[in-house]
């Protein structure tokens, strides 16, 4: 897998579980405003975990530059 490709999978990965994980928040509030305690409080503790552990992960790929095609190959 080249390095182009890695970056790519990361990206799409970030992306998903970035808008996956904040749903998944809201539903937790939603389970927690309904008066089911536990798995409400579940949900939304396991889904703050995971934002937390992505933001080093966006942080990450915002200031890493994308991998440049190899030299002397045509890019079109």
């Amino acid at each position: 897998m080249t390095a182009k490709d890695e970056f790519n999978r990361q990206v799409r990965q970030t992306a998903l579980l970035a808008v996956a994980l904040p749903a998944a928040l809201i539903f937790g509030i939603i389970v927690l405003a309904g008066e089911d305690w536990i798995p409400g409080t579940l949900i939304v503790a396991a889904s703050l975990i995971g934002l937390a552990r992505q933001i080093p992960i966006i942080n990450k790929l915002c200031n890493q530059a994308p991998p440049s095609p190899p030299h002397g190959k045509p890019t079109g």
